[in-house]
């Protein structure tokens, strides 16, 4: 390890402060040791250590009382906390993960041990630490490419639109509708994702008819593209109760992945249907054969003899579906596949159909 890292160890006896102190001295280690949890914590929050090893039987406060203020404080807890302890007992050893220990070491040390385990706690910390920065990367790299995105994006659209009021329709003109409406949705889903924390959902009634026959026309161009007409298919009436957004981003995601996978001169069928008293919205194409169901809804996941898009948009539809209690069923087979939404009867409001 080329950093040299800063351990605060916290025991009531001086000869274990003195003995822990030995053992690491040879380690590169910075080490801070006192008697003195209250002194500890100042020290912490003045200057935050990589590790601490504490004892639990210390004075005043107790280590797991010392643990919890460490854990309590947003710029302290993700520091590892390893205790050191004579006590061997499994309730105590349970105490100390509950609380937020890392790991356990019974006295008396074994020097080896001790070293073993500080080390690999200190390279996991670091492994977490590398990820947070990564994550907070990533994040500021979608925020860049989404503020990149969306001009552009307004200003295809609007355009296209001059245009085609000024000559008249056109097929170049669908193909670029068509395309600027595919990178919408890498658009949408990337703001969903950092945006998802924060969002507040504001659910209402929505009409299902009515919101499903605005999707079916906002899809136009891109099904006219592979001359695929998309159907809406009613069997039963009902409205639901969800946030607008989510919706939309569920419905979205799966038509435009079926219009992705369904072949040339075929049909997208969207189903609203009952059966025994269970509510079902049905999105069902023509087209490849999933042999995988399982696996689509993970992050980043693609078919490896399509590898369209970037894999996001039906993981965001089950994490939306997870927060609403819908349920997903997908059936792939005889070249037709099919994406089955049970909603959550809770959130059904019944029609007169």
């Amino acid at each position: 390890m080329d950093k040299k890292y800063t351990i605060l160890i916290i025991d009531d006896k001086v000869e274990n402060l003195q003995y822990l102190n030995n053992i690491l001295k040879d380690e590169n280690y910075l080490i801070k040791a006192t008697t003195d949890a209250q002194f500890a914590i100042k020290s912490a929050k003045l200057s935050a250590p990589d590790l601490i090893l504490l004892d639990i039987k210390i004075p005043h406060l107790n280590g797991f009382e010392v643990c919890r203020i460490f854990k309590d404080d947003e710029k302290l807890k993700d520091i590892p906390i390893i205790f050191i302890s004579a006590l061997d007992d499994v309730q105590s050893k349970v105490k100390a993960f509950e609380e937020g220990g890392v790991d356990y070491i019974t006295k008396p040390f074994e020097k080896e041990e001790v070293k073993a385990r500080i080390k690999t706690q200190l390279n996991l910390f670091e492994s977490k630490q590398t990820n947070i920065n990564l994550l907070k990367q990533q994040d500021f790299f979608l925020k860049k490419i989404i503020h990149e995105m969306n001009t552009p994006l307004s200003i295809i659209s609007l355009n296209i639109d001059n245009l085609e009021t000024q000559i008249g329709p056109k097929e170049q003109f669908e193909a670029i509708k068509a395309s600027s409406k595919s990178l919408s949705f890498i658009y949408n889903d990337l703001y969903y994702l950092i945006k998802k924390e924060k969002k507040i959902e504001e659910k209402k009634e929505i009409e299902l008819i009515k919101f499903l026959s605005s999707r079916v026309m906002f899809f136009d161009e891109m099904a006219n593209i592979k001359n695929i007409d998309i159907n809406l298919d009613i069997h039963a009436e009902f409205n639901i109760f969800i946030d607008e957004n989510s919706l939309q981003r569920v419905i979205d995601n799966t038509i435009s992945n079926a219009i992705k996978y369904a072949e040339i001169n075929s049909q997208i069928d969207i189903i609203l249907d009952i059966n025994k008293d269970e509510h079902f919205i049905i999105i069902k194409n023509s087209g490849s054969y999933i042999q995988d169901t399982d696996s689509i809804f993970k992050a980043y996941y693609q078919d490896k003899s399509k590898n369209i898009g970037l894999g996001l948009g039906l993981n965001i539809v089950k994490d939306i579906c997870d927060n609403n209690n819908i349920e997903i069923s997908v059936k792939s087979e005889n070249n037709t596949t099919s994406f089955s939404y049970k909603i959550d009867i809770k959130d059904v409001i019944k029609g007169n159909l």
